[in-house]
């Protein structure tokens, strides 16, 4: 995507993300070729190292790594569910986006992987580094969503804090805001080492997890962070 903003990439590679992943209620067969999104790298393998966590099995919080690692070495995430019954694009606008001046477009039907449609949102605010992406059943209630932001810029770690607490009914917000400050202190660190996209270890509240990403292209050096919220999928204590 050669002249595409750092972010505005970003953006479209949350939105692969979140519609790489099943959801959960959605009418279309999955075809045997996953194929990748538009104008992104389709995703990488999971990694050797982890025997029999796929696609298509989740893996349990307990066996995802306790310790940020590079992008290669992550497992890949199972099929998503609702984050929670109500939470919608409607509440998102009103919380999160509102609070940082963030317009989200209307909903679209876009396509995705395996020869499906989902439905996707997504908006940045203008000249601060700041973004947010997500997908939503055709109700209207969201599997998962990205919020993004450069790393150099200002309030990044607010904008994050903000985004951790995410207003999810039953979710643990202070438990998140602690597991947020340490996990982006490790990615930080790994970056920093390897210079390339890593993972942080897990957080897992009331049937939806989070997980924050870095990084980073020869435009932005310094790299962006995703952390995604997503629904189901995960086995907290299994």
């Amino acid at each position: 995507m050669n002249g595409t903003h750092p972010l505005r990439a970003g953006v479209l590679a949350a939105v692969a993300l979140a519609a790489v992943v099943g959801i959960t209620g959605c009418t279309q067969q999955k075809p045997k070729d996953p194929g990748a999104y538009p104008e992104t790298a389709a995703p990488s393998e999971p990694a050797k190292d982890l025997p029999g966590l796929t696609a298509s099995t989740p893996p349990p919080a307990a066996k995802w790594p306790k310790k940020a690692v590079t992008a290669d070495k992550a497992p890949h995430l199972g099929e998503n569910e609702v984050i929670a019954d109500g939470y919608t694009v409607e509440t998102f606008l009103k919380g999160l986006a509102s609070r940082w001046d963030i317009a989200l477009g209307k909903q679209k039907l876009i396509d995705a992987p395996r020869d499906r449609k989902v439905w996707h949102f997504s908006g940045e605010a203008p000249g601060t580094g700041k973004a947010v992406a997500g997908v939503p059943t055709k109700n209207g209630d969201i599997t998962t969503f990205s919020c993004l932001v450069d790393s150099a810029k200002a309030n990044a770690k607010a904008f994050l804090e903000d985004c951790a607490r995410t207003g999810i009914p039953g979710w643990d917000e202070k438990k998140a805001v602690a597991w947020l400050k340490e996990a982006k202190k490790q990615v930080d660190a790994l970056y920093a080492e390897e210079q390339r996209s890593v993972v942080s270890p897990m957080f897992v509240s009331e049937g939806a997890y989070a997980v924050l990403r870095k990084s980073g292209s020869s435009q932005n050096p310094d790299g962006t962070y995703d952390l995604t919220v997503s629904g189901g999928g995960i086995a907290e204590n299994s």
